[in-house]
């Protein structure tokens, strides 16, 4: 904690979930779809790429619904404790004035690691337009994330409710090093793929971390029953029963602070926490109407895909804000004629394709169902 407002607002929060538990209070249930903005300052915002993005929107994801890559990792004694969370996120298509937005926001700066630069009272300039950095969108009906450099002194940054100092620096800060698994995410292999924001959004959405705040103690809680207590945090990436305050821990909890690789799950008390968070502080996000659902016309979906390559991964990331609802064919053919790639896939925001098999040249690309089909032409380099 930087100053006396920003610790005493952090007491207060746990004060408030340690003698008022947040999910007494709510019981939700029903999926909730979350508009996110991302907003890209940093000396080079070109070199975190659209489909860097996207990609980090499609990790988020699958961490939140239980589909995490290290999901069958997660050790047997503590799958029956793990859960969709029923929360899910996309990049917002509207923005505050309702003009179309793609959910991404790009602004040049000459301030090195500007993640950790204040003014002379105490604001991060990050958050602001005026001093330097990008102003997030309402912070009521979206999630902001900035992209913005710390020097690798910091990971990243989540606000936990009501603790914010001002109400500008509600949202999450992510070192463009650790944001996704795509672009420049290679500053160190233990945080390469994405969990880095899974585990600030957790903060965001009201989870400490899961052996409560203070270390070397078994005194402390994260104030949610089915997270086993531990005395302190995990690093690295342990194997085995690993054991403290008379319990077996949970080392592979998205709230600890182990690898990306070691990473797996939230629990069911962590999803309700979660959801009961939505519902106290921000009642509005949910019922956003720039996140959609699906999109039956082939036609209509089609026309508003957006096409991003990742040079650095040679991935092309195929978007569209709206799922389309039947199975969608891709096929990746040499200028020739030659399949190279063939891939079906159903109800999606995201797609990707792999290049890293295929020299550098011009290819094309398929995308069809039972009726109609497109292709384009695309270049890897």
């Amino acid at each position: 904690m930087n100053s006396d407002k920003e610790k005493y607002l952090f007491e207060k929060y746990i004060h408030s979930i340690k003698n008022n538990p947040l999910e007494k209070k709510i019981r939700s249930r029903s999926e909730k779809w979350l508009p996110v903005v991302v907003h890209v300052v940093t000396n080079d915002p070109q070199s975190v790429s659209y489909a860097q993005v996207v990609h980090q929107i499609e990790v988020l994801n699958n961490d939140f619904a239980k589909k995490s890559n290290n999901i069958l990792k997660l050790r047997e004694e503590f799958r029956d404790l793990a859960a969709d969370t029923e929360i899910r996120f996309c990049l917002a298509s509207v923005d505050p004035e309702g003009n179309p937005t793609n959910g991404v926001t790009y602004t040049t700066t000459e301030l090195d690691n500007i993640a950790l630069e204040r003014d002379m009272n105490g604001r991060y300039v990050v958050y602001y337009d005026q001093l330097g950095g990008k102003t997030g969108w309402d912070h009521q009906r979206y999630i902001n994330i900035w992209v913005a450099e710390y020097g690798n002194s910091i990971l990243g940054y989540g606000s936990l409710p009501g603790t914010a100092p001002y109400p500008e620096e509600i949202g999450l800060v992510i070192d463009p090093s650790y944001f996704g698994s795509l672009g420049h995410t290679a500053g160190s292999s233990q945080y390469t793929s994405g969990h880095t924001l899974t585990h600030e959004m957790g903060h965001f959405l009201g989870l400490l971390h899961i052996w409560g705040v203070e270390r070397n103690s078994c005194t402390d809680s994260d104030e949610v029953e089915d997270t086993p207590n531990a005395d302190g945090a995990y690093v690295g990436c342990p194997s085995g029963v690993r054991e403290s305050c008379g319990v077996s821990n949970m080392y592979q909890n998205f709230m600890d602070m182990t690898d990306d690789r070691c990473l797996a799950a939230f629990t069911h008390g962590q999803s309700q926490r979660m959801h009961t968070t939505l519902d106290l502080f921000y009642p509005e996000m949910a019922q956003s109407v720039s996140c959609q659902n699906t999109i039956a016309a082939f036609d209509a979906w089609l026309a508003d895909v957006v096409w991003a390559f990742d040079a650095e991964s040679r991935q092309y990331v195929l978007y569209h804000n709206d799922i389309y609802s039947g199975s969608l064919q891709i096929d990746v053919y040499s200028i020739d004629g030659k399949r190279l790639i063939s891939q079906e896939v159903n109800s999606l925001r995201s797609y990707f394709i792999d290049l890293n098999g295929v020299a550098a040249g011009v290819y094309l690309v398929r995308l069809s169902n039972d009726e109609s089909y497109e292709t384009r032409k695309i270049v890897v380099y």
